[in-house]
Parts: C-alpha cells; sequence; structure tokens
C-alpha cells in the first residue's frame, strides 16, 4: 500500500484530498476536467447573445414557444448523431461533432452582420440543442474513458472541472463584453471549442494510442462500406433503445421526472419572488413618499418613485437582486458538494445514495413549501435542491452509463440526457399552463403536485439501483457486453 502510494506524482496526491486518485491517474483526470470546463465556458460566452437576441426578436413569450421546437430538432438530430456514432471511432466523433458546432458560430457571427429576421428565434433553439449535446458527448465520452470502478472514483473530479466552468463562465463573459462586441463572443466561444478538440485528442492518444484509434476506424469504415449492421438488422437509433432495455427506459423517466420536478419548483420560486418584489417596492415607495424624497436600494437612486417606469425599475432590480444571490449560493454549494461530498458519498454508501440524495432534499423542499409558502423556506429549499442537481444527482447518473456497451454510451445517452431534458422542459410548461388556466394552483398546489411525482420518482430509483446491481454482476449482457480484456491502457480504464 505504501509502495503503490509513494509512486503518486504530487499532483495526483493533492487530488487524493478529495477522492482516491491511484498513481498514473492524475493527468488524465486533470485534462478531462479542464476540458469540461471549457465546455462550460463556451456555453457561458454564448448564452448573453442568445439572451440578448431573442428578448430582441421574440420578447420573454418566444422562449416557452421555442422549447417545443427544440424537442423536434433534437429528435432527427439524435437520430442522425447516432449514424455518426456507427461510423466514426469516437475521437474522431467528437472531432467531426464539435468542429461542426464550431462552423455553426462562424455562420452566426456572419449573419448577425447582415441583420437578418428571425435570427434569435434560430440561435435560441440552435443553443438549446448545442447546450444539452456537447455535455452528453463529454459524459458519453468520460464512461469510455474510465472503466466502472475508477470512473466512480474519478468522475466527481472531473465533473467540478463543470461546476467551476458554470461559475466563473458568466464572469469571464462579462468581462469579455468591455473588450468586445456581443457576437464577436461566438468566435471566441468557437476558439474555446477548438481547444476542447485538441485536449479529447491528447487524452484519447495517451489511453488508447494512435495506432488503437486508427485500427478502430478502419474497422468502422470497412463495416459501413460493406453495409454489415444494415444487413443483419435495423440500424439503433438509441430511442428503441428505451424500450428494447429496461434500464435505459428507466433513467429516460428518471431525467424526465426529476427535470419536471425542478422546473415546476422553479416556476413556484419565481412565483413567490414576484410577491416578494411587488411587496418590497411597496415598501421602498411607501417610504420614499412618506419621506419626500428619492427612492433608493443600494446605490440606485428613483427620482419619481411614484411613475410606472420606477416602480418597475425598482421591482426589477429586487428581483434581479434576490436571483443573484440566489444563483451565487447555488453554484458555491455546488462547488463544495462536488468537490468533497460526491466521492465520498459514493465510495461508502454506493450508488443508490447518490440517486436518492435529490429526491430526499426535494421531499424536504416541497413539503415544507406545501405547509409554509414563505419565500424564505423556499429559499433554502431551492439552494440545496439545485445545487445538489447540479453536483451529487448529475454526476451520479453519468456513473449508472460506466457498465454499459459502446452504443448504449453514445447511442442512448443523447436520447435520455438531451432529448429526454427538452422533453421535461416541454412537460413542466404543460403543467404550469395546466396549473395556471385550468386548475388555479397556487404554490401549495404546485408543491402538492411535486411531492407526488417525487413519490414516482423514488421507486423508479429504486428500480434503476436493482437494474445496475443485476448489470454489475454480468447479469444484463446485452447492456454490459461481455467482460474487458485485460490490456496496457493506463490506470483510469
Amino acid at each position: 500500500m505504501n509502495q503503490v502510494a509513494s509512486q503518486k506524482s504530487p499532483l495526483e496526491r493533492f487530488l487524493g484530498l478529495f477522492t482516491e486518485v491511484r498513481a498514473g491517474e492524475g493527468p488524465v483526470t486533470l485534462i478531462m476536467a479542464f476540458n469540461v470546463f471549457l465546455l462550460l465556458t463556451s456555453y457561458y460566452l454564448i448564452k448573453p447573445v442568445r439572451d440578448g437576441l431573442i428578448l430582441a426578436d421574440g420578447g420573454a413569450e418566444a422562449k416557452a414557444y421555442l422549447v417545443g421546437a427544440m424537442a423536434v430538432v433534437l429528435f432527427f438530430l439524435v437520430g442522425g448523431y447516432s449514424k455518426l456514432v456507427s461510423r466514426y471511432e469516437r475521437t474522431r466523433l467528437i472531432t467531426v461533432v464539435t468542429a461542426a458546432f464550431i462552423v455553426c458560430l462562424v455562420i452566426f457571427w456572419a449573419l448577425s452582420r447582415m441583420d437578418v429576421p428571425y435570427l434569435g428565434y434560430v440561435f435560441f433553439v440552435w443553443v438549446g440543442i448545442f447546450s444539452v449535446m456537447v455535455v452528453a458527448q463529454f459524459w458519453s465520452y468520460a464512461n469510455d474513458v474510465y472503466n466502472n470502478e475508477s470512473g466512480k472514483r474519478l468522475f466527481p473530479l472531473v465533473a467540478f472541472g463543470g461546476s467551476v466552468g458554470a461559475f466563473a463562465g458568466a464572469y469571464i463573459a462579462g468581462w469579455l463584453l468591455n473588450f468586445i462586441s456581443m457576437f464577436e463572443m461566438l468566435l471566441v466561444a468557437g476558439a474555446v471549442l477548438g481547444l476542447c478538440i485538441v485536449l479529447t485528442n491528447i487524452i484519447s492518444r495517451r489511453v488508447w494510442g494512435k495506432a488503437a484509434m486508427e485500427a478502430r476506424q478502419r474497422e468502422l469504415t470497412a463495416k459501413a462500406e460493406r453495409g454489415d449492421e444494415g444487413a443483419k438488422k435495423k440500424e439503433s437509433l438509441g430511442f428503441d433503445m428505451l424500450f428494447r432495455y429496461k434500464y435505459i427506459g428507466l433513467i429516460a423517466l428518471l431525467i424526465l421526472l426529476l427535470n419536471l420536478v425542478n422546473t415546476t419548483g422553479g416556476y413556484i420560486l419565481d412565483v413567490l419572488v414576484l410577491d416578494y418584489g411587488e411587496a418590497t417596492a411597496d415598501e421602498v415607495i411607501g417610504a420614499a413618499v412618506g419621506s419626500g424624497s428619492a427612492a433608493s436600494i443600494g446605490d440606485q437612486q428613483f427620482e419619481d418613485p411614484t411613475s410606472d417606469e420606477a416602480r418597475d425599475e425598482i421591482e426589477g432590480t429586487i428581483i434581479s437582486g434576490f436571483y443573484a444571490g440566489f444563483y451565487f449560493w447555488v453554484n458555491l454549494l455546488g462547488m463544495f458538494l462536488q468537490l468533497f461530498v460526491v466521492g465520498r458519498l459514493i465510495k461508502y454508501f454506493g450508488i443508490k445514495a447518490g440517486l436518492l440524495w435529490l429526491p430526499i432534499i426535494a421531499l424536504g423542499t416541497y413539503a415544507l413549501i406545501f405547509f409554509a409558502p414563505v419565500l424564505r423556506y423556499a429559499r433554502i429549499g431551492k439552494t440545496a435542491e439545485n445545487a445538489s442537481d447540479y453536483s451529487i444527482n448529475k454526476t451520479t447518473i453519468q456513473m449508472l452509463f460506466l457498465p454499459t456497451t459502446h452504443e448504449i454510451k453514445y447511442k442512448a445517452k443523447q436520447v435520455t440526457d438531451s432529448f429526454m431534458q427538452r422533453i421535461g422542459d416541454v412537460g413542466s410548461a404543460m403543467v404550469v399552463f395546466l396549473g395556471t388556466v385550468v386548475f388555479t394552483f397556487g404554490a401549495r398546489g404546485f408543491a402538492l403536485l411535486n411531492l407526488g411525482m417525487i413519490l414516482v420518482w423514488f421507486v423508479v430509483v429504486f428500480m434503476i439501483v436493482r437494474e445496475h446491481k443485476e448489470i454489475e454482476k454480468g447479469n444484463r449482457p446485452e447492456i454490459s457486453g461481455p467482460p474487458e480484456k485485460a490490456t496496457a491502457e493506463p490506470a483510469v480504464r
């Protein structure tokens, strides 16, 4: 044991403070974490452009309508992506797909110079697709780089790169806007994605070697030219796996449920924050009128607080201030959980504990809101819920694919992680519509609805855990495939 520990580099001994890192695993894990950091950074460079264009073109209402369009487009794109999986070696696949997204960014930048009508609508849909597909693709790749044992240990460190990227990305975007235009951010994001391609190729060469990658590509090319797959059976596009394999279908249902609960919970918080903004604005305006002075919030002064324009601005400032603080604590708590809790939770209590953490937090959150629909309690609950989702829950869900086949990791994962997430968005919009227009739910009504969905969520988690145990035992060969052969690959395998 001491001999193994002495072989660790200083980097690996440092990373060992957060999770178990063995000799030889440090460099690849650090590059993987930096890779996902850059992916999230590129998204946050693009996000301000998306918001600016859509609000200018269609207003806030357009966002809700375009979510359905994303789901429809994703249905066809995921099918096309599955065809690429059958034809390209993993590294070439990621290179081709990421390069296609870079080309799209350049095209959008060029179109922005031409004052093209409805560009905001198209770009909004594109960003919604980009944000889920590249992240799902990264984790498909991570499931290939690591085997079942090493992935459980090292995924928390890799995912921490994404947590830092989400936290720092918005700051980097704001800083860059002091020097470049909004649309030039697209070119910067493209350059960042280009670096991600470079890092992916570096990792692949360390893990598999150039010769093995080229041999695998020749094998896939020859198979495609012979038409082997098409002659024997219809090629899988990923969607059929949700019905062929109980395990994959349950994961898809899990993602749908947690998205419904979280988004509906976000609507509850929005309602309570709006009431808080209106009440606080009344207090600020009332105090200003009573004293005969200008209304003020922090350093901001509002000379005529009785005007509708001033009231809207005061209310908007209060609400923006609330969410700025809310997202700060969500991201900060999420990074803490990612770095210090996820690895230890999985190591000592297993996948089951990782999957149960979020529904337990959510159950407490919405029970509290049901009995006391007060913003103070909702804020605490939603902070814990969102931070747990971004860290413990998402990392554990990525681990569910570790013992599966290559085809499932790339084809089925795009369906569960991207398409099902957007279907969840559509479902949550329908829930809010029915709850507000048809049934006139208040905050307590939506909280009760969430509690019902959480009970189903618990059942799905226990079913997934049972299936996962069978897969790890080798009792589901159609999902896990044949046992891994001994190789001379690095320790991350």
